[in-house]
């Protein structure tokens, strides 16, 4: 099995490497190191400016980020255990995808009664930690707490134990680390009033929050595009399934990694009696194109928001 940390970690330094260390090979390579500093403008004070405003935000927001991830995700996971609302689930499913850090990757299938008493079966994926003693066998019991007041909802098996992936905190570390050693280091050994674009100090931060942006906006076309913009804890916990109608569908000409997005006309009945119709967009494998048809569908929507809708089969943690 591909271990998701060597893919993280490659994409996370490929990443440094064109935000960090190409600009620093291309404003060395065109600028001579004999060139003496121009006269102090207007222009130099603004750069010198957007340039320490650039680097707040990015190691303000990197910060964050480092801390939420290392640290404040492992106490909310167990707070999570020991203080959530119970589900008790069935396993109805279990594949070994591999191994990792002396760890069994596992895929499960749950099937459970949600808070709103509609039966769902969903996958969870979870790591082992001691499989020798076969605790998460096919038609084992398995108690989930969930806790609906963290952003997106979080739901995990009780009496996890968590551990801190080591070789991501060094990985995130070092970033930071280099982040931090760029910004102080060229205002402690360079000329200040070189910092106007092109240089370095001033171009890095802004590249890297373009990025970041630019990565974020992608991330969430292709939830939006893929149907996975629902709140899928949120769904599953709460959710009602029904059967819908699906009148008509289309391509809508949207592609994610060569998959077509298909538009679905659909219409159902809540459980109050009032109908309704709306449009879902989702990504469909080119294997199952062929597959689409008119007529019932099976659907999950919440109660409090019926314009909230997905597809049974798409019902996810």
């Amino acid at each position: 099995m591909k271990k998701p940390g060597l893919t993280i970690s490659f994409w996370a330094l490929y990443t440094l490497a064109f935000t960090v260390g190409l600009p620093m090979v291309i404003y060395y390579a065109s600028i001579s190191d004999a060139e003496a500093p121009e006269e102090i403008t207007n222009y130099t004070y603004i750069s010198i400016g957007i340039g320490a405003l650039a680097w707040l935000l990015l190691l303000g927001f990197y910060g964050r980020f480092y801390v939420n991830t290392l640290f404040t995700a492992k106490s909310e996971i167990l707070k999570t255990a020991s203080e959530g609302s119970t589900l008790i689930a069935k396993i109805t499913h279990k594949v070994q995808e591999g191994m990792m850090r002396n760890m069994a990757v596992l895929q499960l299938r749950l099937a459970f009664t949600n808070f709103s008493g509609t039966p769902v079966e969903v996958d969870l994926q979870l790591m082992d930690s001691r499989p020798e003693e076969n605790r998460y066998e096919k038609g084992n019991i398995l108690e989930l707490s969930v806790n609906m007041k963290k952003k997106g909802g979080q739901i995990v098996p009780k009496g996890i134990r968590v551990t801190r992936n080591m070789p991501m905190l060094y990985l995130y570390t070092f970033i930071f680390l280099v982040l931090i050693g760029v910004a102080v280091y060229y205002p402690l050994v360079e000329d200040w009033r070189h910092f106007v674009l092109p240089h370095p100090w001033v171009l890095i931060p802004l590249i890297n929050i373009g990025a970041a942006i630019l990565i974020g906006l992608l991330l969430k076309l292709i939830m939006n595009a893929s149907g996975g913009g629902n709140n899928s804890v949120h769904m599953v916990v709460y959710g009602l399934r029904t059967t819908g109608n699906i009148l008509s569908y289309k391509q809508t000409g949207m592609y994610i990694n060569e998959q077509p997005q298909v538009a679905f006309n659909l219409e159902f009945t809540d459980q109050q009696g009032k109908q309704h119709s709306m449009v879902i967009k989702k990504i469909v494998s080119l294997l199952d194109v062929h597959k689409l048809q008119n007529g019932p569908v099976e659907i999950m929507y919440l109660p409090e928001d019926p314009g909230t809708v997905i597809f049974y089969e798409d019902l996810s943690l």
